[in-house]
């Protein structure tokens, strides 16, 4: 056993005299700690410059992944392009513009136009161009308000598009996406303008994002009226209910159902669904709704065949088949459901998904 622990055993039987001089007597014979060789430390230095560049990538990369606020020269150094896509928009509007609205859009448009002009850094290379556009886009402008406050106020728009237009309206107006995203199981379909989105749920427009300000969007939450169908105005998919109101009339009957916001109007045998006040559905049993469904050219194999198939567009099945005898819309299920007589077509997120033809009377074609 060595001395240290004898003197720790019986330590508490000697005098108090001598444990203190035992005590330094330990300290004394004791070797002083003895210092480390350079050579260890040395070996150490790779080490810690290792574990100080792992620390600081690890700092990087936790300040990497944090939400990132947008930086402020972001807006600047992008708003000439941006004035350049409104002033592009709000000029062909002009060429074609007749209501109010169309007109008030347009002053919107250019007004933006300006402002955007007005940021352009001294910095940038067509700083020159810039300042010249303003003085441009402010005499458009003028020129927008004051047709604004003269143009007659108009029920009809076929311009523009808003949240709560269908995915026809949007594509005649805006033009084909540069991309589609859909994602059937939600009902979702994304369209991309470049950097701008527009989201659609089951066909419908819900939200958007104008990202390089070139969406043909009326401002403001307002939808766009309906249009004008050959045989005078007529309602659809998607108006409102006071549309509704002045082109059908008053309702022999009404139900209202709160708590999902949804109501029908009746009209004798006839019903109209409407939920949020917007047409989602109806049917025409007694044929006395002023029901039309409005469609473009689209230049699809489909049409050209004048037969639709399983993955067929809404748009396309209304131009071959006609206006649907009834339509319902099940958010539940995410489906849309055609009626042609006994036969109908079931579409998701605008898409045929499938039929039955039932009444041998759909113009339907599977390959």
């Amino acid at each position: 056993m060595s001395r240290r622990s004898d003197a720790g055993s019986n330590r508490n039987l000697r005098p108090r005299k001598l444990s203190r001089l035992y005590i330094k007597e330990e300290f004394e014979l004791d070797e002083p700690p003895s210092r480390p060789s350079m050579k260890w430390l040395f070996s150490l230095l790779p080490i810690a410059v290792f574990c100080s560049s792992l620390v600081l990538a690890i700092a990087v990369t936790i300040q990497d992944s944090r939400p990132k606020m947008p930086e402020a020269e972001t807006p600047k150094t992008q708003s000439f392009r941006w004035a350049v896509n409104r002033a592009m928009s709000a000029a062909e509007l002009t060429q074609i513009a007749k209501t109010q609205a169309e007109w008030s859009t347009v002053a919107t448009w250019w007004k933006e136009a300006v402002e955007f002009m007005e940021a352009v850094p001294r910095s940038h290379p067509r700083y020159d161009v810039a300042q010249e556009k303003v003085v441009e886009y402010q005499n458009n402008l003028k020129y927008a308000l004051s047709k604004a406050e003269t143009q007659a106020v108009l029920p009809a728009s076929s311009n523009l598009w808003s949240v709560g237009s269908r995915r026809i309206d949007l594509i005649r107006t805006q033009g084909q996406p540069t991309q589609e995203s859909r994602y059937d199981a939600l009902c979702q379909e994304v369209l991309n303008y470049g950097s701008s989105t527009v989201e659609l749920n089951n066909g419908i427009v819900v939200k958007y994002e104008d990202i390089d300000r070139n969406l043909r969007v009326m401002p403001g939450d307002e939808p766009v009226p309906t249009t004008l169908n050959g045989d005078g105005f007529s309602w659809t998919i998607g108006s409102s209910r006071s549309e509704v109101f002045e082109m059908q009339g008053t309702p022999d009957r009404v139900t209202r159902y709160d708590s999902l916001r949804r109501e029908t109007l009746y009209y004798g045998n006839s019903t109209i669904e409407l939920t949020e006040d917007k047409v989602t559905g109806y049917n025409n049993l007694g044929r006395n709704l002023r029901v039309a469904i409005a469609t473009i050219p689209s230049g699809s194999d489909d049409e050209a065949a004048g037969a639709w198939t399983i993955g067929s567009e809404r748009n396309d099945v209304f131009r071959i088949q006609g206006t649907p005898t009834q339509i319902s819309l099940e958010n539940s299920m995410c489906k849309e459901v055609l009626y042609y007589g006994n036969s109908t077509i079931e579409l998701r997120n605008g898409f045929v998904n499938g039929y039955n033809n039932v009444g041998g009377n759909l113009r339907v074609q599977v390959r």
